[in-house]
């Protein structure tokens, strides 16, 4: 006789609330370990996944979840900073905040010049897509303009040492004309 799975998960739950052990539950029902284990969680209103002792990690996300920084979370579960470290990144990963430690590596030890540049944009009211756009636009020109203004200065110094050279063979031609002259009048 086959049963339907409402029936099943009946006659599951009255095995074990007989206390048979799972192979004595399978045997007689013919279900396998794992869907009793299933069929016993729904009945008690536990999920598939519940775990009665959460992890370390789970702990950790939960704490970041909830706002709480890396040094509260390491003194509350008493962990290393390399652990909590790795615990935040993983977090922020799950967060799908992948960008964010993409960029934060990329920063190093530069961190605070990004956060100085965000604070002062921030400040400023450019935080929207299109002011960003602009305002990197505008940092572009702005190195353009700043290369086009040292090789405007190099002209100069160049045009400066030009005209000094100039000068000096103007000052030497007026003085030979003088000399010249001087020379013409003495005959």
């Amino acid at each position: 006789m086959i049963l339907k799975k409402e029936e099943k998960e009946r006659l599951v739950l009255k095995l074990a609330m007989e206390n048979n052990n799972y192979r004595t539950i399978s045997k007689i029902a013919h279900v396998s370990f794992i869907d009793i284990g299933k069929i016993i969680r729904k009945y008690n209103g536990e999920t598939e996944y519940q775990n009665t002792d959460p992890s370390v990690t789970s702990k950790a996300f939960q704490m970041f979840k909830e706002g709480k920084n890396r040094v509260d979370v390491a003194i509350a579960l008493n962990l290393e900073s390399f652990d909590v470290m790795k615990f935040f990144r993983e977090y922020l990963e799950l967060s799908n905040l992948d960008e964010l430690v993409t960029t934060y590596d990329y920063l190093g030890n530069k961190l605070s010049i990004f956060l100085d540049l965000f604070g002062r944009m921030k400040d400023e009211g450019i935080l929207s897509q299109p002011a960003i756009a602009r305002f990197v636009q505008s940092a572009g020109k702005l190195a353009r303009l700043e290369e086009e203004s040292l090789e405007i200065c190099g002209q100069i110094g160049r045009l400066n040492d030009k005209k000094a050279e100039i000068t000096e063979e103007i000052d030497q031609a007026t003085s030979l004309l003088r000399y010249l002259r001087e020379e013409c009048s003495k005959i």
